[in-house]
């Protein structure tokens, strides 16, 4: 039996952000213009706390710590006249932690937000819910080219939430 393409393509993510800067006593939604990719999504490995006695002879031991922060790379193509990409600079500038949709393109709603910021995923599309700062926004310009922007996000590393399009319907991974 052939087996059913269940991946899902990177055209129509989107990536949304919660301003908080621009008029903070009414956030609002905005989504970033043209981002080319999003990497090191999911990260922040658990840092590693030493349980290793002095007797052992064949290796360390550790157990898990607390996660660590980690980075996420979102280059885009840079459009001076875009408001979220002149958000980014302030942002960076601001060193505060901002709230962070990426959403996948099993699905085409955008997230909802409240009137106090929060975000609510889209029925019906994968998402994944962040809070990150922006560390580093550069911009590199090449001969023959355009000019390309990229946005160093810093993860925290509690509160990643993701969100699954609809319940888990296919079991073949299970072996029994």
């Amino acid at each position: 039996m052939a087996e059913i393409d269940e991946t899902v393509q990177t055209q129509g993510t989107q990536l949304f952000f919660v301003d908080t800067l621009t008029t903070p006593a009414t956030p609002r939604l905005v989504m970033l213009n043209c981002p080319t990719g999003i990497t090191g999504m999911g990260g922040g490995a658990p840092s590693q706390i030493s349980t290793t006695c002095l007797g052992n002879k064949e290796g360390e031991t550790s157990k898990p710590g607390l996660n660590q922060v980690s980075t996420l790379s979102v280059p885009y193509n840079f459009k001076p006249s875009r408001i979220s990409h002149r958000l980014l600079s302030d942002m960076q500038k601001s060193k505060k932690t901002f709230h962070w949709m990426a959403c996948l393109s099993d699905g085409v709603d955008p997230p909802e937000m409240d009137i106090d910021g929060t975000l609510t995923a889209p029925e019906g599309r994968t998402s994944i819910e962040f809070d990150a700062y922006v560390a580093t926004n550069t911009l590199d310009i090449a001969t023959n080219e355009i000019v390309r922007g990229t946005a160093g996000l810093t993860q925290q590393a509690e509160g990643q939430i993701f969100h699954w399009n609809g319940a888990p319907v296919n079991n073949d991974d299970i072996v029994p």
